[in-house]
């Protein structure tokens, strides 16, 4: 589950398009783009631009919207009949909402700017000498960021459309060799880690986040429990009491989690923080990832989270259960070359103790920049044992977002086709959190909520 992926992705691991359901100002949106210097060599070439304008670029330009979208927007622009191109450029608008519940949500900038960081690092990394293990992030290409809402009622940006394979099921049922999935689940982990072992601190992320006391978690409960409040408020046309009592069973999931979210081990570092299958793109024929999306939710945080994030899928239905997204909750995965929970585990704990190794030799990005501290080891029995911790945690975290697209589509603004569907699994959700937190307990601590 996610703020902005759906089924609406095909079963066929395309991205698919459907009627623009939020309209875009196409003659504004090309006026900004051909007086965009950072837009000039993608758009016009190599030469520049001469006589062309706004209404050149508009005769050229095609609008799609992508079925998925929760919480942004999304638009594939497809520009045809370019002078140095022999086929279409394509790149992909994101936009946030016209109305939004909270300030911090939809946090289009922030996401932008982690992408220019990794952009920066990756490029560093390419210019090493070969490395026994590939540290790098791979992600599209960022290319402009627009403030102004004029041109299209809120803040938008523009980046490099990646040709690749979406799983929507992470059954990979199009995969046909069981060792292709395992590698294509092995190289994801990889990427994960490789996100967490990321030397923020010179790459111009320090302030990316918070700090790690409090804890990750203890930031993001209080966070949420004020998101929550908020969407309840703004809720129309269901029933009240139907409303109040989802707003108390997410309220007492959080007091429980909050007993031990002082004492959680916390890693900290560069968090995705909706890391997961179908964010991520891989290669058209080989089982390795060439971009992670959505990095709407990135902050410094607790990377267990990340791996709790990832692992929801093993308590999700399969997308047949009409829940809307996919899961392998009810899949025997004997011979089928998907990796167990556990196995998941290790092999993200053994990705992380090959990505940790030292980036000293990287350049400092910004003149501000501190090293980075050195990032805490992967432990695989301390993840096994907080394991159901940290998944309750990310289903009552899941809770909220489903409840802000129910909130949305109560209003009218969901971005996505199946928000009315999404929005429907709310009470299933809060009831499997609960049952999650029950069965998974943290390990004994002294309890203490600051709830």
């Amino acid at each position: 589950m996610s703020s902005d992926n759906t089924s609406s992705r095909h079963s066929n691991d395309t991205v698919r398009t459907i009627p623009v359901r939020n309209p875009l100002n196409i003659e504004r949106l090309s006026s900004w783009i051909v007086s965009h210097s950072s837009l000039e060599s993608l758009i016009f070439g190599a030469q520049g631009r001469s006589t062309q304008d706004e209404h050149w670029l508009k005769e050229r330009m095609q609008v799609k919207q992508f079925g998925f979208g929760q919480s942004n927007p999304t638009y594939l622009l497809i520009i045809s009949n370019l002078p140095h191109r022999n086929d279409a450029l394509k790149v992909v608008l994101r936009r946030k909402p016209n109305k939004i519940a909270h300030p911090s949500s939809h946090a289009l900038h922030r996401e932008f700017r982690v992408l220019e960081s990794l952009q920066r690092y990756n490029k560093q990394l390419e210019q090493q000498q070969q490395q026994a293990f590939d540290k790098s992030v791979p992600i599209p290409t960022p290319y402009a960021y627009c403030k102004d809402k004029s041109i299209l009622g809120a803040e938008f940006y523009i980046m490099e459309f990646v040709q690749g394979r979406i799983f929507v099921d992470p059954r990979m049922l199009s995969i046909g060799s069981e060792q292709e999935r395992t590698e294509a689940f092995k190289d994801a982990l990889r990427v994960m880690a490789n996100i967490h072992c990321t030397p923020y601190s010179l790459i111009g992320l320090e302030k990316h986040g918070g700090r790690s006391n409090p804890t990750y978690i203890e930031r993001q409960l209080q966070r949420l429990l004020q998101i929550s409040s908020k969407q309840s408020d703004l809720m129309k046309g269901r029933d009240k009491d139907d409303v109040k009592k989802v707003e108390t069973s997410i309220r007492q999931i959080a007091q429980v989690l909050s007993q031990h979210a002082s004492q959680c081990p916390n890693p900290y570092g560069l968090l995705h923080g909706d890391f997961k299958i179908d964010n991520l793109i891989f290669h058209p024929t080989e089982p390795r990832v060439i971009a992670v999306l959505d990095w709407e939710l990135s902050t410094m945080g607790d990377g267990y989270c990340d791996l709790a994030n990832f692992c929801m899928m093993y308590f999700m239905p399969s997308i047949e259960k009409g829940w809307g997204v996919a899961g392998l909750g009810d899949m025997k995965l004997e011979g089928t070359g998907i990796l167990t929970r556990p196995q998941v585990i290790s092999s993200y704990c053994q990705y992380h103790d090959k990505a940790r190794e030292g980036s000293e030799h990287l350049v400092t990005i910004t003149s501000a920049s501190k090293p980075t501290p050195p990032t805490r080891a992967a432990d695989y029995d301390e993840a096994m044992a907080w394991a159901g911790f940290y998944l309750s945690f990310l289903f009552f975290k899941n809770c909220v977002i489903v409840q802000g697209v129910a909130q949305r589509a109560s209003i009218g603004v969901a971005s996505s086709a199946a928000a009315n569907k999404v929005a429907g699994l709310l009470p299933e959700m809060v009831r499997l959190t609960t049952k999650i937190l029950k069965e998974f307990p943290p390990p004994q601590s002294q309890l203490k909520s600051n709830l």
